[in-house]
Parts: structure tokens; C-alpha cells; sequence
């Protein structure tokens, strides 16, 4: 009785099942249930790659950072140094595009960077954007085909470098006179230079007319007056002309654009000041006008005209390192005044006048 008791007892769900194995111990760290405390000594090493990534972002950062600064120096580019800014944008190409890399980019960003800057619309230049242009295209079109990135990196490498070559003649050529100049040019033959305050000069500076007067025997004449622009510029061409000069330099155009004037405007008052000049047998000296740092809202204006009407151009350098001389930017803020060249930040103080005043001297020697 007892026996059939005990076997036909149905066992208690709280004794343990001892007929089936218990369950192994998960193996995989994903079995673990979120709240069992892992042994740290058999814990994934998911951790390491943590560093990875923090790297890997950080590389991404810099590199961008990097890449702004690039395209920043390259828009604050001086004119007189257009061509060697386009130059280091096609060495990263050239480098790329040798590596089977599609390469576009660098060019894209020298092409936005000269459109931005509304560079001279000459020739060579266009020459270069037409083929900066098709590059673009065609390396982008083959981004994902190697074997055409290959067959293509050299020869499109080579057109590329020739159409800089051809912007650096050219740009060459716009700064030096080439026409036929004056028979003779002595010690007497008068300079007479036409301008605004940056020519009339701030007192107690004389402006760099003075300055050129002490640097040169030749009389130099100032015929600069405080505010005005090309028009004013051109009413005064007849009381130059009376001075009988061999030299006019003109350095106007900075308060057409400050007065709202057209650059059409602009244009056509300084060709007439050139041409009235050359009447009366007079050889132009054109100095360049910087109208901003990032890009020059009157496209160029000298450099057409001097290419146009191939006169001597003093490149707007002249007043950009007045400018970064002052106290109102690097490096000229954290100089001493007595280095500066510049008091105010745009106008020559004496020790500016005379740089510029050498500036003016190497052009005129150049028209000898």
C-alpha cells in the first residue's frame, strides 16, 4: 500500500527534475542577461575599438580643418600671387590623380576660389577654366572606373600644368609695359602723380610723392587730393598736363566703389585718363586698387585695363602690406609702432610712403 502510494505520488514542482541535465552555461556574451555581473577577465574587448574611433573622428576633424584653412589662405590670396595659389591646388591634384584617385575635388575648389575672387576675364584665364572644367567632369564621370582614372591621370596632368603655364606668361605680361616707350627719359622729365588720399597722403606725411621726390632726381609732382574718384580724377587731367610729365601715375578708383559708382563708369574714366595722358606724350603708370581681402567686387578692374591698354601695373600688394603693417591686423597689431607702416590701417605713414615710393621707382625704371 505504502509502496504504490510512493510510486503513484506526482512529483513536487520544487524538488528538482534530477531525470534531465541542467543547463550549460551560456558561452556568448550576448546570452548573458543584462543584469548577471560579467567577469571582467572574460568579458568581449569591445572597448578597444572605442580608441579606434575617437581616432578616426578626430583624423576626419583636422582634416577638414585643414582643408578650410587651405581654401581661406587661397581666397585672401594677393593678385600678385594668383598663379602660385593655383599652383599648389594642382600639386594636390597631380598627386592624387598619380595615386588612381579620381582627384576632382582640388580642382573644384581652385575653380569655385576663382570664381569667387572674380579673377581678370582674360584669355589664359578662361583658357584655364574651360579646362579645369572639363577635368572636373570627365574624373568625376570615372570616379568609380579605375582603369579610365589611370589611362587619363597623365595627359589630363600635363594640360593642366600647360594651361597654368600659359596664366603665368600672362600674368607677367599684364604687369610690364610692352609697347614702344618715351625716346628718352632724363633727370629733368617730370613725374606727376594723380590720386586720392592714399597719393595726397595723411598729415604730417606728405604721401609717397614725397618720398619718390627724395628717392629720384627727376621732379615728381603731387596731385593728390583727399575723397576724390575717377571723375574728379579726369577734371583734373588738364591742370596735370600742364606740368608737362614724362610719367603720370594714377592710383584712383578706390572711392568710385566706397561712392557706389559703376565699375563701367570707373573703367571708362581711367582709359580716358590713360589715353589724355599718352596725347600729350606722356608714358601711365596704373596702380591696383584691392577692394576687399576675399574677393574684389570690380573683377579686376586695373588688370583689364592694363591688359587692354598694356600700361605698367603696380600690383595691389603695394597696399595690402600697408594695410597688414597697421596696427589693425597681423602681423602689424603685435608690432611695434615704430615698425608699423600704417597708423590708422589704410594710410601710409612715412615709413609706408617710402615703400611705396620705391614701388613706383621700380616701375618707372622699367619704362627707361
Amino acid at each position: 500500500m505504502n509502496d504504490s502510494s510512493q510510486r503513484d505520488r506526482v512529483p513536487d514542482d520544487s524538488e528538482p527534475d534530477r531525470s534531465t541535465p541542467p543547463n550549460p552555461p551560456p558561452t556568448n556574451a550576448s546570452e548573458i542577461p543584462a543584469n548577471v555581473p560579467q567577469n571582467p577577465s572574460t568579458a568581449p574587448q569591445n572597448a578597444s575599438s572605442v580608441p579606434g574611433r575617437l581616432t578616426s573622428s578626430a583624423l576626419r576633424i583636422l582634416r577638414t580643418l585643414v582643408i578650410g584653412s587651405v581654401v581661406a589662405l587661397s581666397l585672401l590670396a594677393f593678385p600678385s600671387v594668383l598663379p602660385w595659389m593655383i599652383a599648389g591646388w594642382l600639386v594636390v591634384f597631380s598627386v592624387l590623380a598619380w595615386k588612381e584617385r579620381p582627384a576632382w575635388v582640388p580642382l573644384a575648389i581652385c575653380l569655385t576660389v576663382l570664381i569667387i575672387r572674380l579673377v581678370p576675364r582674360t584669355p589664359a584665364m578662361l583658357g584655364l577654366g574651360i579646362v579645369l572644367l572639363v577635368i572636373i567632369i570627365m574624373r568625376f564621370r570615372n570616379r568609380q572606373n579605375p582603369a579610365a582614372l589611370t589611362r587619363w591621370a597623365i595627359p589630363f596632368i600635363i594640360v593642366a600644368w600647360a594651361a597654368w603655364g600659359v596664366v603665368v606668361w600672362e600674368h607677367q605680361s599684364i604687369i610690364i609695359c610692352n609697347r614702344p616707350h618715351f625716346a628718352s627719359f632724363d633727370d629733368s622729365d617730370t613725374i606727376v602723380c594723380v590720386g586720392d588720399s592714399l597719393t595726397d597722403g595723411m598729415r604730417p606725411d606728405l604721401g609717397y610723392p614725397d618720398a619718390l621726390d627724395k628717392m629720384l632726381p627727376n621732379p615728381v609732382i603731387n596731385e593728390g587730393f583727399s575723397g576724390i574718384a575717377t571723375r574728379q580724377g579726369l577734371d583734373l587731367m588738364p591742370r596735370v598736363l600742364k606740368h608737362n610729365p614724362k610719367v603720370v601715375v594714377i592710383e584712383l578708383g578706390g572711392h568710385d566703389f566706397l561712392k557706389g559708382h559703376s565699375r563701367a563708369s570707373t573703367k571708362a574714366n581711367l582709359v580716358q585718363m590713360i589715353d589724355l595722358s599718352r596725347e600729350s606724350g606722356a608714358e601711365v603708370i596704373l596702380m591696383e586698387i584691392p577692394r576687399g581681402f576675399m574677393f574684389d567686387p570690380f573683377a579686376s578692374l586695373e588688370r583689364e585695363i592694363a591688359y587692354e591698354k598694356d600700361v605698367q601695373l603696380i600690383a595691389d600688394s603695394w597696399l595690402r602690406e600697408i594695410i597688414l603693417m597697421s596696427p589693425i591686423a597681423p602681423p602689424g597689431m603685435w608690432m611695434s609702432p615704430s615698425s608699423r607702416l600704417s597708423d590708422d590701417g589704410i594710410h601710409s605713414n612715412p615709413r609706408g610712403s617710402h615703400v611705396i615710393a620705391q614701388r613706383v621707382a621700380d616701375a618707372i625704371a622699367m619704362l627707361k
